[in-house]
């Protein structure tokens, strides 16, 4: 039996919003281009269930490190003179 593979295409936009003390946060946005459906995300979590949703597949499961906040320390190293 041929198995038939429907192709989905999304659109998936990611970057860095700086924050309090010298934090950073990564956000997101995807879109579905057939359905036209869309969502903004702050973890992988929520980009991964939107992605089971509208495709109707579950995708691999995610780390527990990547369910939390896309998050980014970084510190400014400032040079002592």
């Amino acid at each position: 039996m041929i198995e038939e593979h429907i192709k989905e295409s999304f659109v998936a936009r990611i970057w860095l919003e700086h924050g309090d003390n010298e934090d950073t946060t990564w956000r997101g946005h995807i879109r579905h281009v057939q359905g036209e459906e869309e969502q903004y995300f702050q973890n992988l979590m929520e980009m991964s269930e939107f992605l089971s949703r509208v495709s109707g597949v579950m995708g691999p499961t995610l780390a527990s490190s990547s369910t939390t906040a896309m998050k980014s320390n970084r510190s400014n190293k400032k040079q002592k003179n």
